[in-house]
């Protein structure tokens, strides 16, 4: 029996593999603007135009010269003279001089010879084409100038960005219908266990049915991936490895679904170190729950073994694994979503390592609550009943009933 090496904090575990800075290049491709949702982009994205590309109003009411409101008030106001009401995409006719006024709606294109916009609440319309202005307004005033936003050439949209709604948009709007991502990454799911069948097979005494391969998979095609499903493995070194060769033909990353603690049935790490250099890099790290964890490499491949244990599982896919993918698939800046809650009770937690206790939210009038779920390490539905994890640090002992917590949440 083996025993546990070099046991490592999680980011030390994390910068550990990503400082051997030999992972592939993923492949780019091009797709539909419209259809990408969720991928990374794969290069810079410049301008092609100012935008706005020309100067518009950011309210209803009526372009003017800006010296003519000098002075006015309620009691004072000053009269113009409408010469053109302008229509939503179109082009104004005729230009603004001192005296003169044209009506404009929002997103409307500003006439030559305005400066500002009036908003209609500070006009009163008098018949035969004159108005009153009520309010003096400033040089610029609700008006977004061309180039306001972004500069035709700068860059809107950096490499490694995970695409959203609100970037589609953006591209869209430069004119960008097509653009270059990063190619899914292809990761292999190989779980293994003499006692584990099928999802759909009937349960028999001393067997358990595979979760981790489905729950694993998941939480591969919800982070950028592609999961590839393998079918179960025996407690066999050469059933496993022969598998692991044949999964890395194509699969970019491998993930070992148990096997990665250190009794004799446990032959990951073996497994790892039977492939191409440089093998285990970490074996051990410092978490509750997930100590026994597996990162390595086959050449330029990353390989990592989770526990068998289906919430360490998950938990390791979340806090280790997936900023790995991340890195795979040239994603960055990584936002994790965390809400500041009150805790409910004290979580007690053993120094120098790091806990993940799941949490479940609710509310009164005046404070978002979290609530340790406590159940067995190996109970999937504990993370069932949670709506997300705190994290409690190695360097103290526990967290205190009432203390500000943040919750990281699982969507």
């Amino acid at each position: 029996m083996s025993e546990f090496f070099d046991v490592v904090t999680p980011k030390e575990a994390i910068k550990k593999l990503l400082s051997k800075k030999n992972f592939p290049e993923m492949i780019s491709e091009k797709i539909n603007t419209v259809n990408s949702d969720g991928r990374i982009l794969s290069q810079d994205i410049k301008s092609s135009i100012n935008l706005p590309h020309f100067n518009r109003s950011s309210m209803d009411g009526y372009a003017i010269y800006a010296s003519d409101s000098n002075g006015v008030s309620l009691s004072n106001p000053n009269y113009l003279e409408i010469i053109e009401e302008i229509k939503m995409g179109d082009v104004p006719k005729h230009t603004i001089l001192t005296g003169k006024t044209s009506r404009i709606f929002t997103g409307g294109m500003i006439p030559k010879g305005s400066n500002a916009v009036i908003m209609e609440e500070d006009t009163e319309e008098l018949g035969n084409n004159m108005i009153e202005i009520k309010k003096p307004v400033s040089i610029g005033e609700n008006i977004i100038f061309s180039g306001e936003e972004t500069k035709k050439g700068n860059i809107i949209i950096n490499k490694g960005t995970k695409i959203r709604s609100q970037e589609i948009g953006s591209l869209l709007e430069s004119g960008f219908t097509e653009i270059f991502v990063s190619k899914k990454p292809i990761i292999g799911v190989l779980s293994s266990g003499d006692e584990l069948i099928p999802p759909e097979n009937t349960l028999e005494l001393g067997k358990i049915r595979d979760i981790n391969t489905y729950t694993i998979s998941n939480l591969i095609n919800n982070s950028g991936g592609i999961a590839e499903i393998f079918p179960i493995l025996p407690d066999d070194l050469n059933s496993q490895l022969n598998q692991a060769k044949k999964a890395l033909q194509f699969c970019d990353m491998l993930i070992f679904s148990a096997g990665s603690s250190i009794s004799y049935r446990d032959t990951t790490a073996e497994v790892i170190n039977s492939l191409d250099k440089p093998g285990v890099i970490v074996h051990g790290i410092s978490v509750k729950p997930g100590k026994p964890t597996i990162l390595g490499l086959s050449g330029k491949k990353p390989i990592i073994g989770l526990p068998g244990n289906p919430v360490s599982s998950i938990m390791i896919f979340i806090n280790i694994v997936k900023p790995i993918l991340d890195k795979l698939n040239n994603h960055i800046s990584v936002i994790t979503k965390q809400i500041d809650c009150t805790l409910t009770e004290d979580i007690s937690s053993q120094t120098g390592r790091e806990d993940y206790v799941q949490v479940s939210i609710s509310s009164t009038d005046q404070k978002i609550l979290a609530t340790p779920v406590f159940g067995k390490s190996n109970l999937i539905n504990t993370l069932v009943n949670s709506d997300g994890f705190v994290t409690i640090p190695p360097e103290t002992g526990g967290l205190y009933k009432n203390s500000i917590v943040k919750v990281k949440t699982y969507e």
